[in-house]
């Protein structure tokens, strides 16, 4: 963290600490044979967290089956590392929400704090990952780093996110600050001497992808991530928007629908009251508490409450919010201009079919296609004319495919073309049979005229003899090289790649042996106009 920034923190009067009881937790908590009447006795000391422990164990959040009379019998129910984490989630937020920090909306921040937690805990068991108390504590320290700024920079640090959506935070904080929440964050709990994966939950929160970077299950991370958007279905004003980021963000990190988003929203409804009342804090004002479970089903399509609306209008609007998030998915998925999948989703498409075609023995075909001289289409007609020839061709392309092959644009007027289960002589035929069906298109011109286009080809085979770590990029650098010949062969014809895995170096040898030059070294030779 940037040297200035961590000394005024260091040197901050009112910046949070913990409490002896949370610090004496903490070490205990390390110890994994650690007697649970020890736990009991430091516990003990606190009265208000004493009984907020034993309460737990038989809320209907917690329980387990069997109540508890005593604090020994709680932690016994809730298990030392649950007891351990919701001890520190009640010290920690009475301890912060104490805090003097007059420039964020402390109620606003602990509001989603409390969501958040929430959140990442029903999430957590919706898969099936493991120790949720653990996630539920992560959850609710994840944004620490905004009351730790707000405690350093008074009234600096709430000018620079007044108003600002939560998502764009870390951009606005290191623009202005040169270091953001999330660090800062990270920085407080490492300082605290807390379990390392928190200060690593809360550094990577905001990163849809960083179980690696963050070192801990791919699970456990994703719930962090996805708990803070679908806490801000309740928070932000504008709630259809926070509604599909959070489907996305689900989307993102895991795969997972609008569905299963949904089941975790519908509990969360269902236990929030419990959640106010064991951390004393009203989640959202009483003008709009007893209106949450409505507001909850009218934006998420939530079931089996029990709303003023007809199930049949529950139905509905759980089917309006599935096929929206479906169309996001398939936005992501799709080219802007032609209607084709996109490179991105190719690649990933291709990465899967290359693992299928190495299990099942299968062969792999892959076609690169460029349309000639189309630099001079829109230098000479204009964008316009070159749009429509290309959502003209595509359409084409897309009616001569083989059932199972998969189009894509590729970038500017090239797409490439998956064919599983053939080899370059059937993969060539059908490229082949694309390349006439072009040829023979006839492009009206705004000038009253007609345009003709032709394309060159290059395919190659994966039979599974990959000779680096990327098959992916191997399979397609050698259909890149066919199509190269096929253009410095006069343009109109498709080429077969000749050579075999083994030669792939970064250089690719002709039969002859002389090098071609690469994709990245051969210039515009798809684009030339002469």
């Amino acid at each position: 963290m940037k040297s200035d920034i961590e000394k005024q923190l260091r040197l901050c009067p009112s910046l949070p600490t913990l409490s002896t009881v949370a610090l004496k937790l903490v070490e205990i908590g390390r110890d994994p044979q650690v007697d649970l009447r020890q736990v009991a006795q430091l516990l003990s000391n606190d009265p208000a967290l004493a009984s907020k422990t034993l309460r737990v164990a038989n809320s209907p959040l917690y329980m387990r089956g069997r109540g508890a009379r005593t604090l020994t019998q709680a932690i016994a129910v809730l298990g030392l590392n649950a007891s351990v984490s919701l001890a520190l989630s009640f010290s920690l937020g009475a301890s912060l929400r104490s805090s003097d920090t007059p420039g964020i909306d402390l109620d606003r921040y602990w509001r989603r704090a409390l969501l958040s937690a929430q959140a990442a805990k029903f999430m957590g068991l919706r898969l099936g990952v493991g120790g949720v108390e653990e996630l539920f504590l992560a959850g609710l320290l994840q944004d620490l780093g905004m009351v730790a700024l707000d405690a350093a920079l008074p009234g600096e640090y709430a000018a620079i996110v007044a108003g600002a959506a939560h998502e764009d935070l870390p951009m606005l904080e290191r623009a202005a600050l040169d270091v953001d929440h999330v660090e800062a964050g990270a920085w407080l709990l490492h300082e605290w001497g807390l379990p390392g994966y928190l200060a690593r939950a809360a550094r990577y929160s905001h990163e849809r992808h960083a179980a690696a970077k963050a070192e801990v299950s791919a699970g456990f991370m994703a719930c962090v991530t996805i708990s803070g958007p679908i806490a801000d279905i309740y928070i932000e004003g504008d709630k259809d928007a926070a509604t599909a980021r959070a489907f996305a963000v689900a989307d993102a990190c895991l795969g997972m629908g609008a569905r299963h988003v949904t089941e975790v929203l519908e509990r969360m409804a269902a236990t929030l009251p419990e959640l106010e009342s064991l951390f004393d804090i009203p989640v959202l004002p009483a003008i709009q508490a007893l209106g949450l479970t409505e507001q909850a089903r009218e934006l998420l399509a939530m079931r089996n409450l029990q709303l003023l609306q007809s199930a049949s209008e529950t139905r509905t609007r759980e089917n309006d919010y599935r096929e929206r998030a479906d169309e996001l998915n398939e936005l992501v998925r799709r080219d802007a201009l032609t209607g084709l999948f996109n490179r991105r989703y190719f690649d990933d498409v291709l990465s899967d079919a290359l693992r299928a075609a190495d299990a099942d023995g299968d062969m792999l075909s892959v076609a690169y296609i460029d349309l000639d001289r189309f630099k001079s289409i829109n230098d000479c007609y204009g964008h316009p004319t070159g749009d429509r020839i290309l959502i003209a061709v595509a359409d084409r392309l897309l009616s001569q495919l083989r059932p199972g092959d998969l189009l894509a644009r590729y970038g500017g007027e090239e797409f490439v073309l998956l064919m599983p289960g053939v080899d370059t002589t059937v993969g060539s035929q059908v490229v082949e049979r694309l390349r006439v069906a072009v040829e023979q298109m006839r492009h009206r011109l705004d000038t009253g005229g007609f345009l003709n286009v032709t394309l060159s080809a290059g395919v190659a085979c994966y039979t599974g003899e990959c000779t680096t770590h990327d098959a992916c990029g191997e399979l397609l650098h050698l259909a890149d090289q066919a199509l190269y010949e096929a253009k410095v062969s006069g343009r109109n014809c498709v080429r077969a790649s000749q050579q075999p895995h083994s030669s792939v170096d970064g250089r690719a040898p002709t039969k002859a042996g002389a090098s071609v030059p690469t994709s990245a070294s051969r210039g515009s030779a798809a684009d030339d106009p002469l």
